[in-house]
């Protein structure tokens, strides 16, 4: 089993495992660095993205084709999720964990009737490697549609990571744009907590997790030193006004997120 050496990155290890069952031994840590990842942002309906989050098919194929696979996503209605997971090799998908939480699985094949799942996870944490459910308890954790990630062989390919690179760096200093507008006025808690996801978390989150991928160190702790401030604005109550400014200092802002570009750039050239 291949577990999680980075946050969030229970995709990432997912996609190990399941390589895992072709025969291909890898980790989400070599995934992430063959890949590019560290160098890549991007701007999905409205939503920045980086690091662990950039987890569909079309991020990973750039990985994956370079080894000769390729992911398939395919949404399936939830009463047909058992049915098409018996039909596969291997498949990774969503699990409801709690109410607030959703995980990526590997499903790995049926064992006295019930199905086999792989629970990417940190190997130190007390949870167990393997889930067996019903497909009565499978149902029960599920969404009303399920998108399901499947592999398939196919003849290695080259792939054009590098243009993603460089529009990356338009990207970040658009997030970068976006978030200084925020923090011109004043804006309760509550509404800057909406955007914690959407708009902060690439730079102020995902993006020192990929610097600490790339060793970049003393730039991740300048990122980290800025998020304990962003924080603490959002550690008060949701009906408080607070101008974000006061929390984050968008000098620093401005000048880490370019350091960061630089670094893109100078694996571009």
């Amino acid at each position: 089993m291949k577990y999680m050496t980075f946050n969030s990155s229970c995709a990432y290890a997912g996609v190990a495992n399941m390589l895992e069952r072709y025969g291909v031994d890898t980790d989400d840590r070599d995934i992430a660095l063959n890949m590019k990842l560290p160098y890549l942002f991007a701007c999905e309906n409205g939503v920045y993205l980086a690091g662990p989050m950039l987890q569909s098919a079309r991020w990973f194929n750039f990985y994956l084709n370079t080894i000769g696979f390729e992911m398939t996503e395919t949404e399936v209605p939830a009463d047909q999720v058992p049915q098409f997971l018996v039909r596969q090799k291997t498949a990774m998908l969503g699990f409801q964990m709690d109410e607030s939480e959703k995980h990526a699985v590997v499903y790995t094949g049926c064992q006295d009737g019930k199905l086999v799942f792989i629970n990417n996870k940190w190997e130190t944490t007390d949870v167990p490697e393997q889930i067996t459910l019903t497909e009565a308890a499978l149902l029960e954790r599920i969404q009303k549609s399920v998108m399901i990630a499947t592999l398939e062989k196919i003849n290695p390919r080259e792939t054009d990571i590098f243009s993603k690179m460089k529009a990356s760096t338009h990207v970040m200093r658009q997030n970068l744009s976006d978030i200084q507008e925020l923090c011109r006025g004043r804006k309760t808690v509550g509404v800057l907590r909406t955007k914690l996801n959407t708009l902060f978390r690439p730079l102020l989150l995902d993006g020192i997790t990929m610097l600490q991928l790339l060793e970049e160190n003393e730039l991740a702790q300048r990122f980290t030193a800025l998020q304990r401030g962003f924080l603490n604005a959002l550690r008060q109550e949701p009906d408080t006004v607070v101008t974000l400014s006061d929390y984050l200092c968008m000098e620093e802002l401005s000048a880490v997120t370019e350091e960061y570009i630089h670094l893109i750039k100078q694996v571009t050239k």
